[in-house]
Formats: C-alpha cells, sequence, structure tokens
C-alpha cells in the first residue's frame, strides 16, 4: 500500500507531534506510516532515520522476532475493526533497560472514512494493588534502575520480595537458600535501615522508593494482551 500525505490529516500530526506518549501509525502490513518524536526515543531511532513505507526489520533488525507478535495483533484489529490494549515488556530506550508498557492499538482511518492500518500510543506501565487502592495510594511506575548504592544487588531483590509480603520460607525456596541465611541477611538490611519492625520496614521502603525497584531478571521480554 502505498503512502498518501492526505491519509493523516495536519491536525492529527500535529496532536502526534506534541504528545508526551509514543505513537505510531501503520498500515494494513504493519509498515510505518507515522512515527512521533516519543516512539523513536522509545525505540531508540535516530531522529532523522526515515520510517514512511517501512518494517520495524528495515529499521530495528534486532526487534522484528519481538514485533511480529505486535503485526499478529494489528491484523485482529483490523479485520474486526476493535481496539486492543497489550502489556509489553522488552528492551526500550537508549540505556536498552527491560521496562513494561502499555501499548493501545486502534483502527485507523483516513479522512474519507476508509479504514488503512492501525494506530498505537504507548505508555509506561503503573502498578497498584487492591490494598493500595484501598489505602489511597497511587500507583507506581517500577524501574529496575537502582535509586542508591547502600544496599547490593541481592539485599534489593530481598527487599522487593520482603515489601511484597513474601514469606521468609517461600524467599528461601524462590533464590535456593537457607532459612537461616535469608533470616540473617533480613536482620543486616533493617541494620542498614535502622528499623526495628515490618511498619518501619514499610514506611523505609517507600519514602526512599525501593517499592518501585523490581531485580530486572524478574522481568522477561513478552507480549501480553490484556483483557
Amino acid at each position: 500500500m502505498s503512502f498518501n500525505p492526505k491519509d493523516i490529516s495536519n491536525q492529527m500530526i500535529y496532536l502526534l507531534n506534541n504528545h508526551p506518549h509514543p505513537c505510531h501509525i501503520r498500515d494494513k502490513t504493519s509498515h510505518y506510516l507515522y512515527m512521533n518524536l516519543a516512539m523513536r526515543e522509545l525505540l531508540n531511532l535516530p531522529k532523522g532515520v526515515p520510517i514512511e513505507g517501512k518494517g520495524i526489520s528495515e529499521i530495528k533488525p534486532d526487534m522484528q522476532g519481538f514485533f511480529e507478535g505486535i503485526s499478529q495483533q494489528e491484523k485482529g484489529v483490523i479485520q474486526k475493526e476493535t481496539s486492543v490494549s497489550l502489556l509489553i515488556t522488552e528492551h526500550f530506550g537508549k540505556d536498552h533497560r527491560i521496562q513494561p508498557c502499555i501499548f493501545d492499538i486502534h483502527p485507523f482511518f483516513n479522512q474519507s472514512g476508509q479504514l488503512i492500518g492501525t494506530m498505537a500510543e504507548a505508555r509506561q506501565c503503573q502498578f497498584f494493588s487492591p490494598l493500595e487502592y484501598i489505602q489511597g495510594k497511587s500507583p507506581k511506575t517500577l524501574t529496575t534502575q537502582l535509586p542508591n548504592t547502600m544496599f547490593t544487588q541481592r539485599e534489593l531483590e530481598l527487599i522487593f520480595y520482603f515489601y511484597h509480603t513474601v514469606s521468609q520460607r517461600e524467599v528461601a525456596e524462590v533464590l535456593n537458600l537457607s532459612h537461616r541465611t535469608v533470616d540473617n541477611k533480613l536482620r543486616g538490611i533493617d541494620e542498614k535501615m535502622g528499623v526495628f519492625n515490618q511498619e518501619g520496614f514499610k514506611k523505609y521502603v517507600e519514602e526512599r522508593g525501593l517499592n518501585k525497584v523490581i531485580p530486572d531478571h524478574l522481568l522477561t521480554s513478552s507480549i501480553k494482551l490484556i483483557d
């Protein structure tokens, strides 16, 4: 399908150019018609690289296999003329850091009302537990970047599990450690924090943003349909 500039209105381009979230428009064969700067940054594409009429394999060969899953979902969007939301975990950005994002994919119609492809908007995934909702807390965006250097990688991993109320026995099984080793490490973490109970532990973790840290080895590249 050849690209006709009139397929995308100037108003749409203006809105997407200034949109804070990554957005792109692709035709029925998953070739790009448009991509805003935020999407280029998410895919780590230099600003001047041409994208019109190209597939992901031509502009990001290293992501070709992964984005085949998105192409399959786009076919369903086009066939049913209905939107889908995908939870996509992949290495994004210039730091090539693995992170979960939500891609909302919609049917895209030109100014004549003809379905010509799909439009996608991506945003960082925010997490919100039922308990946090009841307590009136705000959703948070998880990160694999370490907010400080006081704790080791292993300690941050233990903090992640204990903050989310995983028992010492379960943590020992997951990490293949003895219960005594886990208990000793937890005591060492409490000493570093200067806390003496679960309430103090949770307060320390939340005040320093450690509740937003997830060990990157727990994240794997995936595409999941959000019901």
